[in-house]
Parts: C-alpha cells; sequence; structure tokens
C-alpha cells in the first residue's frame, strides 16, 4: 500500500521512530522507481541551514561504493535527510562500525539499514575466489557467502553479516536493546532500481 506524503514529511530535521523512517525508505524507493516527479530541497539556502545548524539525517545507510547505488537517489532523499557510508562490497570492519556508532548515538538516527545490491562485483570476486588487490574485501566476504545458491542469496548473507558485525558494537547493542535503535537490511536490484527489504 502507498503512503502518500508531503513535503512536509521530509524535512530533514525532524527526528523520527525507525518504523517512519523505514516506511520513508519504501515510500522513496517506489517514488524513485516509478520515476515520479518529487521535491527535495537542494538550495543555496537548505546548504546553508545545514552548516549553520547542523544535520539531523533520519538514517543511516551503510551501503556499497558501487556507482550505480546512490541511497539519496534509490530514496529520492535531498540534503541532509541521510547519513551514508559507503564502502566496497558493503562490508563493515572498525572504520564502519565507528561511522555508524556515531551516526546512531550522536546523530539520533533510530534506523540503520545495510543495504546490498544484485551484480556486486565484491560479491562475485569473493564468489570466483579472486583475491589480488581486492582481499581486504573479497576474504571477508567469502567467509560468509561460501554456501550460497546463487549471487541474490549470497547479496542477501552478505547483508546479514554485516548486521550482525553492527550488532556486535557495544553502543549499537546498548541503543538497540534500549529500543532507540533498529537494524533493518536491504537489496537494491540494479536492473530495475527496486529495493528489497529484507524480513527479521
Amino acid at each position: 500500500m502507498a503512503i502518500n506524503y508531503t513535503a512536509d514529511d521530509f524535512d530533514g530535521d525532524s527526528h523520527v521512530g525507525a518504523s517512519q523512517a523505514l516506511a520513508r525508505l519504501r515510500e522513496g524507493n517506489r517514488i524513485y522507481v516509478e520515476a515520479l516527479d518529487h521535491e527535495r530541497d537542494l538550495s543555496p539556502e537548505r546548504i546553508l541551514d545545514l552548516f549553520e545548524n547542523g544535520q539531523q539525517p533520519f538514517a543511516t545507510v551503510i551501503t556499497c561504493s558501487d556507482s550505480r547505488v546512490v541511497p539519496e537517489h534509490v530514496f529520492m532523499a535531498g540534503l541532509g535527510e541521510l547519513f551514508v557510508i559507503r564502502v566496497a562490497g558493503n562490508v563493515v570492519g572498525p572504520i564502519e562500525a565507528a561511522s555508524a556508532a556515531y551516526a546512531c548515538e550522536h546523530l539520533h538516527t533510530s534506523l540503520l539499514l545495510v543495504l546490498g545490491h544484485t551484480h556486486c562485483g565484491a560479491i562475485k570476486a569473493a564468489l570466483d575466489g579472486e583475491r589480488g588487490d581486492v582481499a581486504a574485501v573479497t576474504d571477508r566476504i567469502a567467509e560468509v557467502v561460501a554456501d550460497a545458491a546463487d549471487p541474490y542469496e549470497a547479496s542477501v548473507l552478505n547483508v546479514q553479516a554485516a548486521l550482525a558485525e553492527l550488532r556486535e558494537q557495544p553502543v549499537l547493542r546498548r541503543l538497540e536493546e534500549a529500543g532507540a535503535l533498529s537494524l533493518a537490511g536491504a537489496v537494491y536490484h540494479t536492473h530495475c532500481g527496486v529495493v528489497d527489504f529484507l524480513e527479521g
């Protein structure tokens, strides 16, 4: 069921709960896929406002560095609305975890989303056993996708592994246990733009 939002619902300065943040991401992806017109504030005034008053994003997203996967576009978000952490293969190491902890604890985002994608070069390299210069990424992925039946399942397993890694971080675990943070996973389809939000 589609939710009809107004421009006010996308105010980047509003702190929202995790369920509303997830609903906004779902609706943003629906608009993106249907190529509907949208109004997001990218104005010089918005830039100045963010400079003077700071950022208050409604969600934190960890995703792949792949140039086809741009969360601000995929979810039709404007300036200051998403705190995005990008790394090849959307793997989570100490730097990514620390960045997520900063966003969730200090910027108070109540939703932390790990966004994988189909046709991921890092996952393909891991499944093919490639090492070389990309071993720091592919070795981590290979550990968790070795039993995958197909590349899509590998993407899902990789997202789930990143979520498990994030839940090992004391700050994030404390926030989740206190009900101040929800973690979620999703997979972006590079051939059509649709995001599958993973359950559980």
